[in-house]
């Protein structure tokens, strides 16, 4: 007997069962797409006065708003930094998507040479996994950084 035959004879004689499997098969393919959110990621730039993004994870320290994206295939995020006279002097609460999994809090904070955008993923209302975009200012340069950490660990700054 072959596997979809299986399935057959498991979806007609146990439907309960049947969907029971299907509902686990789900869920471990969203757990899967979460965990894989580094799979194939980039960290991207633009600034204020660029027509087009930088794929680096550098930029120049001038005065003007940054917008700091990460991207991978399952979470997208980004945040705008302002930068006057080699120091952060804002950022603002940016943007993120996600699939497989829903974002329960989200916070942006900043000193005059770090940024951090913090989301917390959950998974059928469990958590997951937090995901750090942060910047910092080193020297003439704005830096950027993307953390993924589990439940269990502790952000400190």
């Amino acid at each position: 007997m072959n596997a979809p035959d299986a399935l057959q004879n498991i979806r007609s004689k146990h439907p309960a069962a049947y969907f029971v499997l299907y509902l686990f098969v789900g869920w471990a393919l969203l757990v899967a797409i979460t965990h894989a959110i580094s799979f194939g990621a980039e960290l991207l730039i633009a600034g204020s006065g660029q027509p087009v993004v930088k794929w680096e994870a550098t930029d120049e320290c001038t005065d003007g708003t940054r917008t700091v994206y990460y991207n991978s295939p399952s979470l997208y995020q980004e945040f705008k930094v302002k930068i006057k006279n080699s120091k952060i002097v804002d950022a603002e609460l940016g943007v993120f998507s996600t699939i497989g999994a829903t974002v329960s809090a989200e916070q942006v904070e900043y000193t005059d040479s770090h940024a951090t955008y913090r989301i917390d993923l959950s998974i059928l209302g469990r958590p997951s996994r937090t995901c750090l975009l942060e910047c910092d200012i080193r020297g003439t340069t704005l830096h950027m950084s993307e953390i993924q950490m589990r439940p269990d660990k502790e952000f400190s700054s």
